[in-house]
């Protein structure tokens, strides 16, 4: 039977859209830009509704991940097979002076061993951005997630933020069976100072609602504040300067509130290579105060941590239809499902493309490290993961899918994790299956 999970998980299932296949390692919802569905998304139309799903037998040599309780984490990792189907919605108005979108995900699991069909991970992001006057622009954007795979939020992923954008349904990364809901808000009001500077300011709060509380685990909030100035020195060439602040209680459950206040600066390049391809690169240095209160005497938090933050990335598209993209992040990152912030050094490469009109191929790969804000001398964690796919298109609306992924993080010292799940794990999997795209609406 399908385990309840409130009329949210419901409302998902019914208002989702199955993040491409690419999704099911990186993370990032990116429209495939070949032959397959390459029809169907390059069309010139305003509004756009798309249902879609993948259904995938699967093979994992290590269960628990998604077993959760009915496996000891301290025993060996249990193989097996299960089912995963995906479904969901993409829909998407575009208009001469505003963009809305809803895109979403779900993910549920039929597991023959137990007998049971069990939720993995589900989520939804409505977004609307306007051009209010010819210089001042708006966004904003909502998540809401259930149970999403939190230590996905330890790899770096492009910060730039679109209308639809969702939190990472990951389901290949889910670690733990523990129930809890996740929600985001983003809101940027852009407005231009002259023809080349433009000034943006921004807020983020997100909130997570862990259902089964322990002393350790208790709900988690976060919220932040920017604040950017853009040069357009050049037609391809830009400068970028900010400040932000962000603040969280992740922390001795939530008793522990980490402050940071950063400033840096940076340039971005973009060049158009052709009438389809554009390259851009972004790279921002800055410098980070970090501070805590309500801390533990015994853990001697220092008053006032000073530490260098990096923000890179690239975006590259060689050939007509193939793209190489990387991400680089050194920073402060409260995590929900880790009982302290962490000081991180992340980065992220991606390879994609079309071997001929009918199979497409892509690699991805990530890493990430870091230490303990609060006990950085005892508590420390390294992840990484890679994973390589096929997929051959059988029509213009259904193709074939492979994909291989490697998982592993290793979590030590006090750096506890979430309920459920253990603190080191190592897992490789197989997925195969097929998926369909159908084009519902064009108008």
């Amino acid at each position: 039977m399908v385990r309840k999970n409130i009329p949210f998980v419901c409302g998902v299932l019914l208002l989702s859209a199955c993040l491409p296949v690419a999704a099911q390692t990186t993370g990032s919802a990116r429209p495939f830009h070949g032959a397959l569905f390459g029809s169907f998304r390059t069309q010139n139309t305003p509004q756009t509704l798309d249902v879609s799903g993948m259904l995938l037998e699967a093979y994992d040599d290590n269960l628990f991940a998604t077993l959760g309780g009915n496996v000891d984490p301290r025993s060996r990792p249990s193989s097996g097979f299960y089912t995963m189907p995906l479904l969901g919605i993409d829909y998407r108005l575009t208009h001469r002076r505003y963009n809305v979108a809803v895109v979403g995900a779900s993910a549920l699991g039929y597991y023959p061993d137990v007998h049971e069909v069990r939720s993995i991970s589900h989520n939804l992001g409505a977004g609307v951005s306007a051009t209010v006057t010819q210089r001042t622009n708006i966004l904003l954007n909502q998540t809401a997630a259930y149970s999403p795979s939190y230590f996905y939020g330890l790899f770096p992923t492009g910060s730039e933020v679109a209308p639809g954008d969702t939190q990472p349904n990951a389901p290949n990364y889910s670690v733990s069976e523990s129930e809890s809901y996740s929600y985001g808000t983003t809101a940027t009001l852009s407005f231009g100072i002259s023809r080349r500077t433009t000034a943006l300011i921004g807020g983020n709060y997100r909130y997570t609602d862990f259902t089964n509380e322990t002393l350790v685990q208790k709900d988690q909030t976060s919220e932040g504040l920017d604040g950017q100035f853009l040069y357009q020195h050049t037609r391809n060439f830009g400068l970028q300067f900010g400040y932000h602040h962000l603040t969280g209680n992740v922390a001795y459950g939530g008793a522990v509130h980490t402050n940071e206040n950063r400033v840096e600066g940076g340039l971005t390049y973009s060049r158009q290579l052709s009438p389809s391809r554009r390259m851009t690169l972004s790279f921002n240095l800055g410098a980070s105060a970090i501070s805590s209160r309500g801390a533990p005497a015994e853990l001697q938090v220092p008053d006032r941590l000073d530490r260098a933050s990096v923000d890179a990335s690239a975006d590259y598209p060689f050939a007509l239809y193939w793209t190489v993209r990387g991400a680089y992040r050194r920073g402060l990152e409260f995590v929900p499902g880790l009982a302290q912030p962490v000081y991180a050094n992340g980065a992220t490469v991606g390879l994609d493309g079309l071997l001929t009109r009918r199979f497409e191929l892509g690699f991805a790969g990530a890493y990430s490290q870091g230490r303990s804000v609060l006990t950085a001398e005892s508590s420390q964690y390294d992840t990484y993961t890679g994973s390589a796919r096929l997929q051959y298109a059988l029509t213009p609306s259904t193709a074939i899918h492979i994909e291989y992924f490697y998982y592993f993080y290793d979590f030590l010292g006090n750096v506890t994790v979430v309920s459920g799940a253990p603190q080191r794990m190592e897992r490789n999997g197989v997925r195969v299956g097929l998926r369909l795209l159908v084009p519902a609406f064009r108008g």
